[in-house]
């Protein structure tokens, strides 16, 4: 385990010393805040006219759910764009590392494929921490405007923990098998396209084909988690594809330990 923790460590700070570090976090940090002054700004503009019409037709209270509102659609917004950023956090991992010879010096030390894979995916992991506590900072500033429930919001917390858990295992599986950080990060977000967009084709129509392709979308079992609703299926998909892709990867992995 301490091999695993010193190459996540490593991990970890090669993505806090380079400039692309930081503009991940800044880029994120930017639009995360503006997704959720928009949705903010919506529900204000609701609350105002809804507020306008009760009072010309009943002196009723009026209560516009900010977890519906402003809530929901963030987190939503918040798994769409993980699509986008993960791809360049990921892309780095193997591809460079094969491109600079410095992989085979890797994995010719006496470690397993398992810490190898491991350390590396933790590293991404505590980056992609780092990330989601800007979101958490968003909200509880939320909590200073509004009073939304927290058991959705914790849900939710925990549907982008395991949205991105996938993602990660999935570009690493993916710049196992590239020799560049452009061509990892252009093929991974192609590939992340292709299975939510085929979820978004399938439109939750109801023949088998079109299930299936709507059960290879993250984003579509993600939805749930965003409203709150913790559904076992979706918890097995992001669990069961993580572990898919890891043992991928190490076979990747493996394959070039034994060819170096």
């Amino acid at each position: 385990m301490r091999n695993v923790l010193v190459l996540a460590d490593k991990e970890f700070k090669g993505l806090m010393r380079m400039p692309l570090g930081y503009v991940v976090l800044s880029v994120y940090a930017l639009v995360s805040g503006m997704v959720l002054m928009t949705m903010i700004n919506i529900f204000d503009h609701q609350l105002a006219r809804v507020t306008q019409q009760a009072s010309q037709v009943t002196s009723t209270k009026v209560i516009i759910d900010v977890q519906v509102v402003v809530v929901t659609p963030y987190l939503l917004n918040v798994a769409a764009l993980l699509i986008f950023i993960i791809p360049f956090i990921t892309m780095r991992v193997f591809a460079e590392e094969k491109r600079s010879r410095s992989l085979e010096i890797l994995v010719s030390y006496p470690l397993r494929v398992w810490e190898i894979v491991a350390g590396k995916f933790l590293g991404i992991f505590g980056f992609f921490g780092l990330m989601l506590s800007i979101s958490a900072v968003h909200l509880v500033i939320l909590q200073f405007i509004s009073a939304p429930h927290w058991g959705p919001i914790i849900g939710g917390f925990g549907g982008l923990i395991l949205l991105g858990m996938t993602l990660i295992v999935i570009g690493l599986f993916v710049s196992s098998l590239t020799q560049g950080q452009v061509e990892a990060a252009v093929l991974t977000l192609g590939l992340f396209m292709i299975m939510v967009m085929a979820g978004e084709v399938a439109g939750g129509r109801s023949s088998l084909v079109q299930r299936g392709l709507s059960l290879i979308s993250p984003l579509y079992h993600f939805q749930d988690f965003g409203r709150g609703v913790l559904a076992v299926q979706n918890l097995c998909y992001f669990i069961s594809a993580s572990l898919l892709f890891f043992a991928l990867t190490m076979r990747g992995v493996d394959l070039l330990k034994w060819r170096g």
